[in-house]
C-alpha cells in the first residue's frame, strides 16, 4: 500500500511529531489531531491541515470523521498514536488520574472507530493503534497506561479478525521503550526500572522507519523492538523474587522505597 493521507493523533511532541514529520518529508497529506495547538509546529508545516480537537470528545471525533467522508478526504491510513502515562497514579490509587488515562488512550481510539467502522468507505483504509510492551510483560509504575493498552490490544486483535478481507484493516503497533518524552520520566523511578528501559529502548528514528513500513505492509502486528520482551520478562521475574523494598514498592508502612 502506498501512503498519499495520514491521520495522525497526538503530533505535538515525541513519536507522533516525529511521524508527522516523517510523512510530510515524503510528501503525504497529513492531518494532524491535536488537544492543543502549537504554533511553532503549525509554521514549520504549512501543508498539514491541524485539527484542534480532544480525542476524548466522542461527538468531536465523529464530527471530524464524518466530515472528512463527505469531502471525499477520508485519508489512506489512521495512526492513532495520542497517549498519556501517570506515574502518580501508582504512588497511590488515584481514580481521577486513571480515568484521563483510560479516556485518552483507549476512549480516545475508540471514538474513531464508531464511525469508521458505520461508513461504507469504498477503498482500503488502515487503521494503526499505537500500543505498548507492557501488555506482554508488565510495569507497576503505569497502572493506567498498562490496562488502557492492553485493552487497546484485544480491542484490534479483535477487530483484525471480523474486518478481515474488508476495507478497513486493523493493525497495531506494540513497542517497547522509545525515547520519547513519556520514556524521560525516569526520575520518578526506582533504578532497576531505569536500567531496564535503557536497555531495551529503541531511538525514536528506528521507531518512526519500522512504523511506516510497518503501515504500508499487509501485516496485522508489529512488536518493537523485540528486546523489550526479553528485558521486560525479566523484570516481571525480578518483581516475583525480590523484596518489596528493593523493588521499590511502597511498604506496609505507607513509605516509598527505592534503591
Amino acid at each position: 500500500m502506498r501512503v498519499a493521507s495520514a491521520l495522525i493523533t497526538g503530533t505535538t511532541a515525541g513519536l507522533g511529531r516525529a511521524l508527522l514529520e516523517h510523512y510530510v518529508g515524503r510528501g503525504v497529506k497529513v492531518i494532524a489531531v491535536n488537544r492543543r495547538r502549537v504554533a511553532e509546529l503549525e509554521a514549520r508545516h504549512p501543508s498539514v491541515r491541524f485539527e484542534q480537537l480532544d480525542v476524548r470528545s466522542a461527538g468531536d471525533v465523529e464530527a471530524l470523521v464524518r466530515a472528512l467522508a463527505d469531502a471525499g478526504e477520508l485519508p489512506d491510513v489512521f495512526i492513532l498514536n495520542a497517549g498519556i502515562n501517570r506515574v502518580d497514579n501508582d504512588e497511590a490509587f488515584d481514580l481521577p488520574a486513571y480515568r484521563e488515562v483510560m479516556d485518552t488512550n483507549l476512549y480516545g481510539v475508540l471514538n474513531f472507530m464508531a464511525p469508521l467502522t458505520r461508513l461504507a468507505v469504498g477503498v482500503e483504509r488502515h487503521i494503526v493503534a499505537v500500543s505498548s510492551v507492557v501488555t506482554c510483560a508488565g510495569n507497576p509504575y503505569a497502572l493506567g497506561y498498562q490496562t488502557s493498552k492492553q485493552a487497546l490490544t484485544t480491542c484490534f486483535d479483535v477487530w483484525a479478525s471480523m474486518y478481515a478481507g474488508t476495507d478497513l484493516v486493523f493493525k497495531q503497533v506494540i513497542l517497547g521503550p522509545v525515547r520519547t518524552s513519556i520514556h524521560t520520566m525516569e526520575d520518578r523511578l526506582p533504578r532497576w526500572m531505569v536500567g531496564v528501559k535503557r536497555l531495551a529502548s529503541a531511538s525514536l528514528e528506528d521507531a518512526v522507519r519500522a512504523i511506516t513500513r510497518f503501515t504500508e505492509s499487509r501485516r496485522k502486528k508489529l512488536i518493537h523492538p523485540w528486546r523489550a520482551l526479553a528485558v521486560f520478562g525479566l523484570a516481571r521475574l525480578a518483581r516475583r523474587f525480590l523484596p518489596a523494598t528493593v523493588q521499590g514498592r511502597q511498604t506496609l508502612d505507607g513509605k516509598r522505597r527505592r534503591t
